[in-house]
């Protein structure tokens, strides 16, 4: 059994105590301190499987936040579980050990006030977003109170794979998560061809989730790091056949020639610089000039 872990009494605080100002205080200095030793340090991190189960229940809400809240507030709380995901990792790092329990809750005891506060300032539906939430914290009460095994750190790249989709034994939780809803956004329509494949047995829709800044080279699991893709599309983007200019329009670098603007959902955000270094990296492997990509003045 894991010791507690110091942050625990943050999720076990259900109300502001009296001097609960210089104890918030004191843990907004501990969280920023984390955020700055786990970005500076890039610790690879697990998770065990209480804290992998903790982590569904907040991603699964996801869902019910898109379909019972009102259209225009249904994607407001879209990355919850990731804003989760990172302050239980920012946590667990400045601890050195894999994502626990304990780090998960306190986490969502975090966001869970973010989430309520939010709600009063947009004056959105209270009672509905009350509810979601304490189906969370059931969902977590329910949660075995055994962490379980550790899991070890898989490769990124198995061996024997080169393109293609990782398997999801190689993602974490909230890599899962994004892959997941970035595929809800296109419905499995490929952002480049606008391809979507359909297989029997049973029937189901399938794409593929491509990183843009491959995984070797530090790209994360995000979604602003990820296009759904269907594989003949993915497998050309992997290998440098179509690359992206800073206006997401696509090259095709094999025929010289520019294509359509890529796809993009309204909550889809790109980082750009995701963008650059897949370009950079391919652009500058390819013995032949491209007439079609717009100058460097312009891309970069």
């Amino acid at each position: 059994m894991q010791p507690p872990s110091r942050v625990s009494c943050i999720a076990q605080r259900s109300a502001p105590a009296p001097l609960a100002r210089a104890s918030s205080d004191r843990w907004q200095h501990d969280l920023a301190e984390a955020y700055r030793w786990a970005f500076h340090t890039r610790p690879c991190l697990t998770y065990t499987p209480r804290a992998g189960e903790l982590l569904d229940a907040v991603c699964e809400a996801e869902d019910r936040w898109d379909t019972a809240l009102p259209e225009k507030h249904g994607g407001f709380f879209l990355r919850v579980g990731d804003h989760v995901s990172r302050m239980a990792g920012a946590l667990a790092a400045a601890e050195r050990t894999a994502i626990h329990g304990t780090h998960i809750k306190a986490a969502w005891s975090l966001a869970r006030r973010a989430v309520k506060d939010t709600c009063r300032l947009v004056s959105m539906d209270c009672d509905m977003v009350h509810q979601i939430v304490e189906y969370v914290d059931d969902a977590m009460r329910h949660v075995s109170t055994s962490e379980g095994q550790v899991s070890p750190v898989l490769s990124n790249t198995p061996e024997g794979q080169t393109y293609g989709e990782y398997a999801h034994g190689n993602r974490s939780p909230s890599g899962i998560n994004a892959v997941r809803k970035l595929k809800q956004w296109y419905q499995d329509s490929c952002q480049i061809c606008a391809t979507t494949l359909v297989l029997p047995s049973p029937r189901h829709r399938y794409s593929e989730a491509a990183h843009i800044r491959a995984k070797e080279d530090g790209g994360p699991d995000l979604t602003e790091n990820l296009l759904c893709l269907c594989p003949n599309c993915h497998v050309r983007f992997d290998g440098g056949a179509l690359v992206l200019t800073n206006d997401l329009t696509v090259v095709d670098t094999v025929k010289d020639r520019l294509g359509a603007k890529l796809k993009r959902h309204q909550w889809h955000y790109i980082n750009p610089d995701h963008v650059r270094h897949h370009r950079h990296h391919w652009i500058s492997r390819n013995p032949a000039p491209l007439t079609a990509l717009p100058s460097e003045r312009q891309s970069n």
